[in-house]
């Protein structure tokens, strides 16, 4: 029941009402998600939420509020977002399912929420206060259901728009609750707190004071000078929440390049691209194709007259609504509405995307109401039935969009479809092909982004991964150049070494690797392979050095390590290679070239039993690593367990056949076994496979001096 202080909205007695909105958004909402929900992480969702490292851990709440705005991660400067990400790792970890339930769960209370926000505002309208439980259900389901609201809710790392949005809707309705109370303290307390946690949400709640002194103006207090007089703590405590947003987009740094002054856009290049994005928003609530995760960067014109056109129609409702505002207050209240929440995304502080069908989210409410209304005034009694349709056919349409959420293949290849000369788009789609090992039709989609932008390093840098993979070494050492021409990068110089590496080119190799670390000097990989490289080129020291920068950097990377071992091994240094194989045992006890490794230097110990024991448990680890069975071979005929050395070189040779010195090894231990004829026969064959081999020429000729030659 109602409590007396705090009634009905005018005109308004179905207590009905709320609960009818419950379960019609909730089952209706659900079912229009639900295919959506095995859908993987996409786009920037990979930066925020499973490669961010502050959601790992609910406390200490210092890293968990300071999320990072590096690397596409949507989460900078918004810790009340980044905490709720945490609160799902905490729940489920990186199970994707947990998200979209979270994001379905906040998409359907935004939609009671702006069904209670139109409820009470309509209640008081004398004109639409006996319709307003009507007029205020048809819009919230129209608006939960419409396919436009897909990105927002599927598109996960995007719960930043749909919990504004919420946030946003609780500021309101708190406001609509206190307005009508005769204690309005707890209901003015919910609406700052909730406005407070929308600007630690996303920027755009910065609206949210506007909206509720619009509302107040023309709904409750009639005049500026009353609503102050009325609530004038309250609007400073709204107003300060500006203080708190100013704090964290400072703190972003342009949201690491992505919006203010240090976009490619200057302010009034991208305020003239938003006639064509306002149009297109207004389009899309009314014919809701075709809709597409990434518009690309900035969105092409189609001509002088075309671009004049959206600027005349923008222009034009702009207009209207301030003429509403003046002439029919309440009228001009849903256009107001509008224009005010897409004004932080379409005014001059310029962003580097023009466009992003979430930006719509709590903006969709305005057009939907007038449609509502209209068809009402309309169609009169047969209004509800064609609602009713309209409704249907939007939970149908947005089941069908989320079927393209459950692949993030089939989501891009939908993209480049509608959108094909949007090269971050087949960008995007050639990184999930790659990911799935389709190497030859990611490399078509590289080729495809470098030809509509030619500047596009990532695209460059991408397709040189590519090309290695596809073992194409020379065309994929053209694109890294290519790339280093636009922007030296570190990840392409690392690239590079790989390639020249693998052509033998170990000077180049060594060169581009200088380079990268001249870039990065923490790059523990890069630092890894140039060590391995010096020692190829019989640098111990200089590789050591490499391997011990790195494990500073990295005291887990366990390939350091073992690299380490060996470097020490070369510089006769045993005892202390031993801890560097005990640690990487240690960190990997289920990684075979660990134990093969720690097995090598306990022989070079002289310790054959326990080296024995490491390298079978190498090879039961890895069954492939042949070294582990020829060196299990030696330890074994050191020990004098000839039999079982044999058994063990035959295993490495089934591998690697072409081994010269596993065939001389065996040689060995079988001329140690009394089995001259089968030595001499081995020791051939490892000559023939390296004939300036002078251990195998050694063997040979004691095998030729007792009358033994293959």
């Amino acid at each position: 029941m109602t409590p007396p202080d705090d009634p009905e909205p005018a005109g308004q007695g179905d207590h009905r009402a709320p609960t009818l909105a419950f379960w019609l958004i909730g089952v209706a909402a659900a079912f229009a998600y639900a295919p959506s929900f095995s859908g993987p992480f996409i786009f920037d969702d990979l930066a925020s939420i499973p490669d961010n490292p502050t959601i790992r851990s609910l406390w200490p709440l210092g890293p968990v509020l300071s999320p990072p705005h590096e690397n596409s991660a949507t989460v900078g400067g918004r810790p009340f977002l980044n905490f709720t990400f945490a609160l799902n790792h905490a729940l489920g970890g990186t199970e994707v399912w947990g998200y979209h339930f979270a994001n379905l769960v906040i998409h359907v209370t935004a939609g009671l929420a702006l069904f209670g926000v139109l409820r009470r505002a309509l209640g008081l309208v004398p004109a639409l206060a006996r319709r307003a439980d009507t007029v205020a259900l048809f819009t919230a389901l129209l608006w939960a259901l419409h396919p436009l609201q897909t990105e927002s809710v599927s598109y996960v790392v995007q719960r930043a728009e749909s919990l504004c949005g919420l946030l946003v809707l609780i500021t309101l309705y708190a406001f609509l609750r206190a307005s009508a109370s005769t204690r309005p303290l707890g209901w003015s307390i919910i609406s700052v707190a909730a406005c407070l946690l929308g600007v630690a949400t996303k920027e755009v709640a910065a609206t949210a004071p506007l909206l509720v002194l619009l509302f107040d103006l023309t709904l409750v207090a009639g005049s500026f000078r009353a609503a102050l007089r009325a609530r004038g703590i309250y609007y400073a405590a709204l107003t300060a929440t500006w203080i708190v947003l100013a704090a964290l987009v400072a703190s972003t740094a342009g949201r690491g390049g992505t919006a203010g002054l240090g976009v490619d856009v200057t302010p009034w290049g991208y305020l003239g691209s938003q006639p064509l994005a306002l149009t297109r928003y207004l389009g899309l609530a009314l014919w809701p194709f075709p809709l597409v995760i990434d518009h690309g960067g900035a969105l092409t014109y189609s001509g002088v007259l075309a671009t004049a056109g959206c600027a005349a129609l923008v222009l034009g409702l702009a207009g209207a609504t301030g003429f509403a505002l003046v002439r029919t207050p309440r009228l001009g209240l849903v256009g107001a509405w509008f224009f005010i929440v897409l004004a932080p995304s379409s005014s001059v502080v310029p962003l580097l995307d023009t466009m992003f069908e979430h930006r719509m989210y709590l903006a969709l409410a305005a057009p939907l109401l007038l449609i509502v209304l209209g068809v009402e005034t309309l169609m009169g009694t047969r209004a509800r039935p064609a609602l009713i349709t309209l409704i249907l056919a939007a939970g149908l349409l947005t089941a069908a969009r989320n079927h393209f959420y459950r692949s993030d293949v089939a989501l891009w290849t939908d993209n480049t479809r509608h959108t094909p000369a949007n090269a971050r788009a087949h960008f995007q789609l050639a990184g999930v092909l790659l990911a799935r090992g389709q190497t030859a039709e990611a490399i078509t989609r590289y080729e495809r982004a470098i030809a509509l932008r030619p500047e596009y390093v990532e695209a460059r840098h991408n397709l040189g991964g590519a090309l290695l993979q596809s073992g194409r070494v020379m065309d994929a050492i053209i694109a890294l150049e290519g790339a280093l021409r636009l922007r030296p990068l570190a990840a392409s110089y690392y690239l590079l070494a790989g390639a020249h590496a693998q052509l033998g080119r170990v000077d180049a190799a060594l060169t581009a690797y200088d380079a990268a670390l001249a870039l990065q000097p923490a790059h523990v990989d890069a630092l890894n392979n140039r060590g391995n490289l010096r020692q190829q080129k019989a640098n111990s020291a200089g590789a050591l050095a490499d391997y011990e920068t790195a494990l500073r950097a990295d005291p887990a990377h366990v390939d350091a390590r073992l690299n380490a071992a060996v470097a020490l091994l070369s510089l006769h240094r045993p005892a202390e290679a031993i801890a560097h194989c005990e640690a990487a045992v240690q960190l990997r006890p289920d990684y075979g070239a660990a134990h093969w490794k720690f097995g090598d230097t306990l022989l070079a110990l002289n310790r054959p039993a326990a080296a024995a024991e490491r390298y079978r448990e190498a090879v039961r680890l890895d069954p492939s690593l042949f070294y582990a069975w020829a060196n299990l071979g030696r330890a074994l005929a050191a020990t004098g367990r000839l039999p079982e050395a044999l058994a063990a070189y035959e295993r490495a040779l089934k591998l690697a056949p072409d081994w010269p010195l596993i065939r001389l090894h065996y040689a060995l231990a079988l001329e140690a076994s009394d089995r001259p004829h089968d030595a001499a026969v081995q020791n051939a064959h490892a000559l023939r496979l390296q004939p300036d081999f002078p251990e195998a020429a050694t063997q040979r000729a004691r095998l030729q001096s007792r009358g033994f030659a293959p």
